[in-house]
């Protein structure tokens, strides 16, 4: 009887021990900062939040473009980081034809320190692929203090 309490109470204790430690990263969640870029005429909408997994790496990217309008236009989203290593311009994703929202899930990660990140939503001519025009996100720096680093 003896046994069985004595591994019964390791067991317990072992329990108690591993249970924060598997728990803790999961739940911490990844600082997140997040905007709305909406035409002035509601022809389109883009929506960007970007979880700061690190001063060097942003991760999830969660972007959504919606194009609230059939004219004549496509909607297009890019990432835009400064750092480090300068200004990047992250590749411009379109609303596909035929759909009216598309969303993708993806990460940056440019190589050395992000000082800040924003996007643009733009207006692209569908007939010859030319940016019509854009409207910028507010700027975003990371929700935590990176001044140590």
């Amino acid at each position: 009887m003896r046994f069985k309490h004595a591994v019964a109470t390791c067991a317990a204790a072992l329990a108690a021990l591993l249970v924060p430690l598997t728990a803790t990263p999961a739940a911490a969640a990844t600082p997140t900062t997040s905007d709305t870029v909406t035409a002035t005429d509601w022809s389109y909408e883009g929506r960007v939040d970007i979880g700061w997994r690190s001063p060097t790496k942003l991760d999830p990217i969660t972007i959504r473009a919606t194009d609230m309008r059939t004219d004549g236009y496509t909607v297009g989203i890019r990432l835009i980081t400064n750092g480090e290593n300068g200004r990047i311009v992250w590749r411009m994703r379109t609303v596909p034809t035929g759909q009216n929202t598309a969303t993708w899930t993806t990460y940056a990660a440019p190589g050395g320190h992000i000082s800040y990140a924003y996007f643009e939503v733009c207006q692209i001519k569908a007939s010859t692929g030319v940016i019509w025009s854009c409207g910028a996100s507010k700027v975003m720096h990371a929700p935590f203090d990176d001044s140590s680093i």
